[in-house]
């Protein structure tokens, strides 16, 4: 072997030698730097700071148990002036909800009257119908017995009949003296005048019919109308009945929440109490559970104010 290959083999197992202690030695600077991290977040969590990776922990400013709920400053009256602000805030949205309910009936109660008025039409309609049926027949019969006279005095054609015929209805020539029945035209001028007369009779029947059937056609619009309000107020109910079981309800059971909060943080608050957050947090949360279960359609934004005011432990985002 020569020299140069000796050294160049010397100087290869030199550098696999120094290459290999140096990996060692980075993975135990690696490991002393975290085992160093670790300490430190121990020596400041000790200190009362909170290390890094629990900056986000949902419990990190919660109080303690222990904590008194009145101490230097009264909690409990912090507490009891922020629950009064939420449910105010509640009974507020409830208020304008009914504003709506409060339209909404207005409108029924108008629609009822307009039903009634159209009611009280139909019934006068009805009667001045039975009247108007009774004038139509009366005066459509006295055309008919025109007619019926003038042909059993033209089926006789005696003088006596045509003389019974004028005098019964009162025919006259155009000059408005009586017809004679002696005129040997006396059959012409009976038809004319008894025919003159029956159509009077008719025209004035006519009128009658008419002003039924006007009153018949008044009365389909009243139905329709009125079925129109009807209508109108099933919709009308349906918005109130769904207004106030998926709207306003939910906001009564808020404020029923809160009241039975503001009861409990009253009792808590008397003076000389000696009450903890642990307390109040031993009474809220089984409080709360049964509570949902029994109003399931409380609000959320409502459930997490009231964990936030009694300190229960809430997703690090609600906070």
């Amino acid at each position: 072997m020569s020299e140069s290959q000796d050294f160049s083999a010397y100087n290869a197992e030199e550098d696999s030698m120094t290459v290999l202690p140096a990996q060692d030695k980075t993975a135990d600077e690696t490991q002393s730097l975290q085992e160093l991290s670790k300490t430190l977040d121990e020596q400041m969590y000790s200190a009362g700071e909170v290390p890094q990776h629990y900056m986000v922990d949902p419990q990190a400013f919660l109080p303690l148990n222990s904590d008194r709920l009145i101490g230097d400053a009264n909690g409990v009256d912090k507490l009891l002036a922020d629950l009064g602000l939420l449910t105010q805030e509640e009974i507020n949205q409830i208020q304008k909800l009914q504003k709506k309910i409060t339209f909404w009936e207005d409108r029924i109660e108008k629609n009822r009257a307009g039903i009634q008025k159209n009611q009280n039409r139909i019934k006068q309609n009805n009667t001045d119908i039975i009247y108007d049926k009774k004038n139509r027949d009366y005066w459509f019969g006295r055309s008919e017995m025109v007619n019926l006279d003038y042909q059993n005095a033209e089926a006789a054609s005696r003088a006596e009949d045509w003389n019974w015929l004028v005098k019964k209805w009162g025919l006259k020539n155009a000059n408005g003296t009586p017809i004679d029945v002696k005129n040997v035209s006396v059959e012409e001028l009976c038809n004319g005048e008894a025919s003159n007369l029956a159509a009077e009779y008719r025209a004035n029947g006519n009128k009658y019919e008419v002003a039924k059937q006007d009153k018949e056609a008044e009365n389909n619009r009243l139905i329709r109308e009125n079925s129109r309000f009807l209508a109108s107020n099933e919709t009308l109910q349906g918005y109130i009945s769904s207004t106030y079981v998926n709207e306003i309800e939910p906001y009564q059971d808020g404020v029923l929440l809160f009241k039975e909060l503001t009861v409990k943080l009253k009792s808590l608050g008397q003076e000389g109490s000696q009450a903890t957050f642990g307390e109040l947090r031993g009474w809220a949360e089984p409080f709360l559970n049964d509570f949902l279960k029994s109003n399931p359609r409380v609000h959320l934004s409502v459930v997490t104010e009231f964990r936030k005011l009694t300190s229960i432990p809430l997703p690090a985002e609600n906070c």
